[in-house]
């Protein structure tokens, strides 16, 4: 950018809204980009290459969509990539992510968490169950032997006209 052209920017910084400058802070200061979150996503899946599907090893990599890239089974057929079958699957905005584990890592309200990505509340309130629930992949299973016992419930008869009474007490 020519001298001009950035001195004609700068003094168009002084009409921005607040949220407008929050945003060109958030720009400036560096915001992850969807490459980033990809990286730190795609991980051991990339590494690994084990099918969600079928759990067969040696996936091949076929390409990219949505910035992630996809893998391919030959025991199965079918294509995937890091997210499927995890609760993350599906949500949009993925160069917002960090900032919104990092607003959970601090405790922060809903509010407070939608205020500091840029996204909606209800959009917020989602994405923290669906992180949260991302967290809790590695439940212990239940096992062993189950007991069962006789239960007694005391049951009153009082005013009931089916009732028989006993012989043996007249």
């Amino acid at each position: 950018m020519d001298e001009t052209g950035f001195r004609g920017w700068l003094s168009g910084l002084d009409v921005l809204t607040t949220e407008q400058r929050l945003e060109v802070l958030a720009i400036l200061s560096g915001r992850p980009s969807r490459e980033d979150v990809a990286a730190s996503v795609e991980g051991e899946v990339v590494a690994d290459r084990v099918c969600p599907h079928c759990a067969a090893p040696g996936a091949t990599l076929r390409g990219r969509a949505n910035g992630l890239r996809r893998l391919h089974c030959g025991g199965c057929g079918r294509t995937f990539n890091a997210l499927t079958g995890t609760s993350l699957a599906g949500l949009h905005h993925m160069p917002r992510w960090l900032a919104f584990a990092q607003s959970l890592s601090k405790h922060e309200t809903v509010r407070e968490a939608a205020a500091r990505c840029g996204i909606a509340v209800s959009t917020a309130f989602r994405w923290r169950h669906r992180f949260l629930r991302a967290g809790r992949n590695d439940q212990a299973r239940l096992g062993g032997i189950v007991e069962a016992d006789q239960t007694y419930v005391l049951e009153s008869r009082k005013g009931s006209r089916l009732w028989s009474k006993p012989l043996g007490h007249l």
